[in-house]
């Protein structure tokens, strides 16, 4: 019996669905046969460049073709993968390469031209370059040219197990330097049969890759694919038109999305949504990485009436813990549900005992999709991946859960709703105020498509700013205070309202607060 590895996710599909499309690039599509073959051809050259079992390889890439296939060909080679994303600085690439080893690399001629001397300074000494043009100065190179004839194939027979490690995902580091996540071969093999499961993906299905898959979310998109035996098309996310497009014409069934994406569908000023598409075949919508306003489900539901609606909580240090059932969509359009199969959730109070209904506690996730813990890190690692304290002191350590850093709560029948981050939390007038259930309100009046909350001191007081981004110009933030006094509790009434002309985003597509916070205070 073999162990069962990410790349036999590929080899199955491959042996039922040989001829059928895989991936679908922007000027081309590959059969899994295809697929297979490239991955086995890429691994085969990353062999010739000295790379070793358990070597971290690093791939800069754009999303395409050739980062599926070199994402694949890492595993071939018994390597563990570090995806970094092309957006990043050359300081966050410089630590990733460094903090995680990393001594070659899979790149393209423009990513090469951009940051080699980044590249070489933080240690990276072998690389394999896409279109590549000339050397580039790295000790060992392979300028590929795109002809695959002449490559031998490399599919490794080293003793690897599923719970050895297969990649590495390193988190934006808006807050600070991007902390690396260790996953292993199973964390990604149990995330796709979960979430293929629950969202009854079929494999006849058309799923479209709006994410980046250095986001354990958009790498999910591509694990479910080769599962199900799918095809992937892939789409690099900047104008909402497009996307749109994408969907009609490609007849996509599933997307997977995120509140940025979906605050510019449904942005008038971005997007014109009188245009007759057709998006009858999208047939399952799933969001994470973010809370969705009501108002936003209630418009998605409207744009996209045959798809259902999964609303997820995700953390990448367990990947999936939440899912709300579509069924339940009208009903707590608020809620992120219930646990996905094979998880239990606990909400915990700081004496490390489960809340009642309706108390506010920190959301604890035990079972599957529990990743390693983060590289070089320890003492991030024991703070985050604990021993479970419900079953009791002497064994607590039979067990290791993740403590979320997320406040939730629960209602009697037992679904969560999300409250805040613990560590964004803010205590103004004498209440304790949820920058995300602000953020929530405020997004939901009409002519805001995103908010960002946050405190701020005045006069040795703490007080509440909200930064806005409006679709609708007439609006002032005096209109908007006025509404939220109609409307909120006062402690939810923002002191003060700033309007932005766009939000900055981190490299897996989530709204960067702390850029946010940090260019206001800059530019005043």
């Amino acid at each position: 019996m073999r162990p069962y590895l990410i790349q036999h996710l590929l080899e199955d599909s491959c042996n039922l669905y040989p001829d059928k499309i895989c991936i679908v690039g922007r000027e081309e599509s590959l059969s899994y046969e295809e697929t297979l073959m490239r991955s086995q051809k890429v691994a085969g050259m990353l062999v010739s460049l000295g790379v070793k079992k358990g070597e971290h390889i690093g791939v800069i890439l754009d999303k395409s073709i050739e980062q599926v296939i070199s994402i694949l060909g890492v595993f071939y080679t018994a390597g563990v993968l570090v995806i970094i994303n092309p957006i990043l600085r050359e300081e966050q690439v410089s630590h990733i390469i460094q903090d995680c080893g990393i001594r070659t690399i899979i790149t393209s001629h423009t990513r090469a031209e951009r940051y080699f001397q980044t590249l070489a300074s933080s240690g990276v000494e072998k690389a394999l370059i896409f279109d590549g043009t000339h050397k580039y100065g790295f000790g060992s190179e392979i300028l590929f040219d795109g002809n695959f004839d002449s490559i031998n194939s490399f599919a490794h027979n080293y003793p690897v197990i599923t719970d050895d490690t297969s990649h590495i995902i390193y988190t934006s580091g808006s807050t600070g330097k991007p902390k690396g996540i260790v996953l292993s071969h199973r964390n990604a093999i149990d995330g796709a049969k979960i979430v293929s499961h629950y969202t009854e993906l079929r494999s006849d299905d058309r799923i479209i890759a709006a994410l980046p898959f250095n986001f354990d979310y958009g790498f999910n998109q591509l694990m479910n694919t080769l599962y199900m035996g799918a095809t992937l098309y892939l789409h690099t996310f900047v104008m909402p038109n497009d996307l749109l497009k994408v969907l009609d014409k490609e007849e996509i069934t599933v997307f997977a999305g995120m509140a940025p994406i979906w605050a510019k569908i449904f942005n008038p000023m971005l997007t014109d949504l009188s245009k007759p598409y057709n998006f009858s075949k999208l047939r399952v919508i799933t969001n994470t990485g973010g809370k969705v306003p009501v108002s936003i489900v209630k418009k998605l539901r409207t744009l996209f009436s045959n798809a259902r609606i999964f609303l997820m909580y995700g953390l990448t240090e367990a990947f999936r813990s939440t899912f709300l059932d579509p069924d339940e969509i009208d009903k707590r359009p608020d809620s992120i549900g219930k646990a996905i199969p094979n998880v239990e959730i606990f909400v915990l109070n700081k004496d490390g005992k489960e809340c009642k209904p309706h108390e506010e506690g920190e959301l604890v996730h035990r079972g599957a999709l529990i990743s390693k813990g983060y590289w070089n890190n320890p003492e991030k690692t024991a703070e985050v991946f604990r021993p479970n304290p419900l079953l009791g002191k002497a064994n607590a350590h039979l067990e290791t859960v993740v403590f979320s850093g997320d406040i939730v709560k629960k209602d009697e029948e037992g679904f969560l709703y999300y409250v805040g981050r613990k560590d964004h939390m803010i205590k103004t007038k004498g209440y304790r105020v949820s920058p995300t259930e602000v953020e929530e309100l405020i997004s939901n009046m009409e002519g805001i498509s995103e908010c960002v909350a946050t405190g701020f001191e005045k006069n040795d007081e703490i007080l509440l700013r909200v930064f806005v981004h409006l679709t609708d110009s007439s609006l002032t933030p005096d209109d908007i205070i006025r509404f939220c006094k109609r409307n909120f509790p006062f402690y939810l009434v923002p002191d003060e309202v700033i309007v932005v002309d766009h939000f900055p985003l981190t490299p897996t597509g989530k709204i960067d607060r702390e850029k946010v916070i940090q260019e206001y205070k800059m530019n005043r």
